[in-house]
């Protein structure tokens, strides 16, 4: 699909951003320093919103970061790069209060889908600021809650505020930016240090150091070097449906990483109800403790026979779920657990919540956690939506306003945008 394009006029004259917090109305507010800029030649233009996170900060007296409410849009507007005009025309806008990522919950996922369905017809793609300690579990929401999304939504913060001299946040915004103005990249990524990731097989793998976010298990979609290189063979095709936000999800589900000597006594006192879903992180290949005994078994089996659904990911970062490799995952299997193949984990969670969500029947949540819907796991993309959404009701359905329908249909190709910036040959 070619993007929308807008008449000049529907650009702001002057100046190519405006606040606004996530759940009102835009309202303007007076730019920091008004900068002579046209948008009437912008081939593009985006949307991005800033939720907090530390590329935002300032530091107090004693050093320690903090949210600063009016320091990001200042800093934006006086970066030149924004004159050029190849860059995208922007709208900023700003979450009130901002969030810290530690907090972030399945309500503030749904903010962000309301913001981006809202938003969706009238821009190109879209830059979210997010906080970099849960990002990746925000990047597998919305790649499951945004169905048949057709435009860029790039996640991004970094581990040095924009504030500071040295930084790796004015990168990681601009590059963001770029990106998502002009590359048809229909999936939610993360772009972080030199990378585009694919949101759902991203996780967090460093604190401290800048290259913060690996994808163990796929490829990279970009890497970013003298020019910035799309590898178009490792994006996800098109959809075929029209785009809408799901806002359902069960928070009935915990993750528990078995360790050795664990006690299985533990996991039973936890599986109980209303709980629904359980990741379980287990070693290499899905082995775990206390299997020659029996009592991690038992406690599984008896947790799946009252219609848990125990889904097996790996402690490691790379690599995959393999339950026939050994006796021991076997004997596992047997108890009727989901293997997570080479999911992450964080994915694994929202997925399984994801899918609790949508009033489906324990069975076939069990059976959608094993088929490739959004990219997340290895196996092809399942080309009949029908097959996977016949399902009978739960006997508990979450309340919702969304289902999964639409969102697993079989998408086609992916086009770059054209674009004057330089290209990698």
């Amino acid at each position: 699909p070619t993007p929308m394009a807008l008449p000049p006029e529907a650009y702001t004259r002057g100046r190519a951003h405006e606040t606004h917090s996530s759940g009102g109305s835009p309202e303007s507010s007076p730019s920091p320093r008004q900068r002579e800029v046209s948008t009437e030649t912008r081939a593009t233009r985006i949307r991005i919103y800033y939720t907090g996170g530390t590329l935002g900060m300032m530091r107090d007296s004693n050093g320690h970061l903090l949210p600063a409410p009016e320091n990001l849009e200042k800093q934006l507007s006086s970066f030149p790069e924004l004159d050029n005009e190849d860059f995208p025309a922007y709208t900023f806008s700003q979450w009130d209060p901002l969030l810290d990522s530690a907090e972030i919950s399945p309500e503030d996922w749904n903010k962000m889908v309301n913001d981006l369905e809202d938003d969706y017809f009238d821009y190109d793609g879209f830059v979210i600021i997010h906080g970099t300690d849960t990002m990746g579990y925000t990047a597998s929401a919305l790649s499951f809650k945004l169905e048949n999304l057709g435009k860029p939504v790039i996640l991004t913060g970094s581990q040095i505020p924009l504030m500071d001299s040295i930084n790796d946040a004015r990168r990681n915004l601009l590059t963001s930016m770029i990106i998502a103005g002009n590359y048809e990249i229909p999936e939610v990524c993360v772009f972080f240090n030199n990378v585009l990731l694919r949101g759902n097989r991203c996780l967090k793998v460093d604190s401290w150091g800048l290259n913060a976010f690996a994808s163990p298990n796929y490829p990279e979609l970009g890497t970013l070097g003298r020019c910035f290189n799309i590898l178009n063979e490792n994006i996800l095709p098109h959809p075929r449906g029209r785009f809408r936000g799901n806002r359902a999800m069960s928070s009935q589900v915990i993750c528990i990483r078995t360790v050795p000597g664990f006690n299985p006594c533990t996991l039973s006192n936890l599986l109980q109800p209303p709980l629904e879903g359980l990741i379980l992180e287990l070693y290499g290949t899905g082995t775990g403790p206390g299997w020659r005994a029996g009592g991690l078994i038992s406690a599984v089996k008896n947790a799946v026979e009252r219609g848990i659904v125990v889904v097996v990911t790996s402690q490691c970062r790379k690599g995959s779920v393999d339950l026939n490799a050994y006796a021991a995952g076997a004997i596992i299997s047997g108890a009727g657990v989901v293997s997570g193949m080479d999911m992450t984990t964080e994915c694994a969670a929202v997925k399984l919540s994801f899918l609790l969500g949508q009033g489906l029947s324990t069975q076939d949540v069990r059976r959608l956690m094993g088929i490739n819907m959004r990219g997340e796991m290895k196996g092809e993309f399942t080309s009949h939506r029908r097959r996977l959404m016949h399902s009978q009701p739960r006997a508990k359905v979450h309340p919702s306003d969304g289902s999964c329908d639409g969102g697993l249909t079989v998408p086609s190709s992916v086009k770059e945008k054209s674009t004057k910036g330089r290209e990698c040959p």
